[in-house]
């Protein structure tokens, strides 16, 4: 009897430890599945996170663009009145003296008349109503034709509207006392342009443009007199050749 007993005893206790680690391994696996869904539901607004940030992000992106967008024009009219400004302060207070200033203001009216003689070889229907630059600067600004004419002179002698302004600006400044100095009276003047331009010119875009006719009417200059001394040697050699 007492076998029996120890024997059901036994069994007993196998049975409840078989049945605790049933229990623990049910636990441990319901443990494990909360662990589970609450990583996936954490994961899950994280993901919703992430691409609200996204959006919002993608907003303001939009938004910064749109704000570039509408203040380009203002800083670029900023910008330039602040060069217009420097160089109307750089003009009333130039450093030239007066034989460089009849120096430069006659380099300025040449290219201020072969601007005006370009445009109306394009268009010489306009010769009639247009004597005189500021008649097309005037009439350019609600006549298509004629701007898309004045357009496509600037560039054939490297200049830009801002240039244009910059050049009519030193002539309205000086043309009450400069000089006119011809062609040939300037190479008497011209040797050392840049040095007085560094010195008596703040404004950049003013010494640019200076600068830049003074080089290109030496250059056409240069041009025109080889070409004459070329057709004068064609000459002198037909006249010396064999009668």
């Amino acid at each position: 009897m007492k076998r029996r007993a120890v024997k059901s005893e036994r069994r007993e206790l196998k049975m409840e430890k078989q049945e605790l680690k049933n229990e623990r391994r049910e636990l441990k696996a319901s443990s494990e599945k909360v662990s589970m869904e609450l990583l996936s539901h954490r994961i899950g607004r994280l993901e919703k996170r992430i691409e609200e940030l996204r959006a919002e992000y993608q907003e303001l992106h939009q938004n910064a663009k749109n704000l570039i967008q509408r203040f380009e024009p203002l800083c670029a009219n900023i910008a330039k009145q602040a060069g217009q400004d420097e160089m109307w302060s750089s003009l009333l207070e130039d450093r030239f003296t007066l034989v460089e200033v009849n120096l430069f203001f006659s380099y300025v009216v040449d290219m201020l008349q072969s601007l005006h003689s370009r445009v109306l070889e394009k268009q010489p229907g306009f010769a009639s109503i247009l004597p005189t630059l500021s008649s097309i600067l005037r009439r350019k600004i609600w006549d298509t034709e004629l701007e898309a004419t004045w357009t496509s002179v600037l560039p054939e002698f490297g200049l830009s509207d801002s240039d244009v302004k910059a050049l009519c600006a030193f002539f309205v400044t000086h043309c009450n006392e400069a000089e006119y100095y011809p062609p040939l009276e300037r190479k008497r003047y011209n040797q050392n342009v840049q040095e007085v331009l560094n010195r008596a010119v703040s404004s950049r875009i003013l010494q640019h443009c200076l600068l830049h006719i003074v080089q290109l009417a030496e250059k056409e200059s240069g041009m025109v007199a080889t070409e004459q001394q070329s057709a004068t040697t064609a000459n002198t050699q037909r006249e010396s050749g064999p009668k």
